[in-house]
């Protein structure tokens, strides 16, 4: 069996792939430097493919490291991009959310770049994959 520590109830459960109920999340991606830690990049867009009500996650981003919520950048002028696809046709197909950062001054010059997701996942939300399309600077 699998079991796993949930560090805000501090209990050990038995891992299920059933939900039992919307969940709190908090999801920080690594921070990305694309290979090349010492060059500076831009970020244009992130598609994130996911299925189920999205409605409640938050999806931010930091860059170079910094992970203090009151320093993450928004997407497409939304805290709350992603949406709620867990309605009788959409349940079974997966959906690609394009996110653009808000302000693209943000994402730009930048050595590393990290995702955070968070707030009330409903039981039916599940991501899928996670694209970032950037653009390397030249080094001067």
């Amino acid at each position: 069996d699998l079991i796993y520590y949930d560090y805000v109830e501090e209990k050990m459960y038995k891992w299920s792939n059933t939900p039992l109920s919307s969940k709190t999340i908090e999801i920080l991606t690594k921070d990305f430097d694309f290979g090349q830690p010492s060059v500076r990049k831009k970020v244009y867009k992130v598609y994130v493919s996911y299925k189920g009500d999205a409605s409640a996650v938050t999806v931010k981003y930091g860059v170079n490291g910094e992970t203090d919520d009151s320093d993450l950048f928004q997407f497409n002028s939304n805290n709350t991009p992603l949406g709620d696809k867990s309605s009788t046709e959409n349940k079974e197909s997966w959906h690609l959310a394009e996110l653009k950062p808000t302000t693209s001054a943000d994402a730009n010059n930048i050595y590393s770049f990290q995702l955070k997701f968070a707030g009330t996942a409903a039981i039916d939300f599940e991501i899928n994959d996670i694209s970032i399309v950037y653009r390397s600077k030249q080094i001067k």
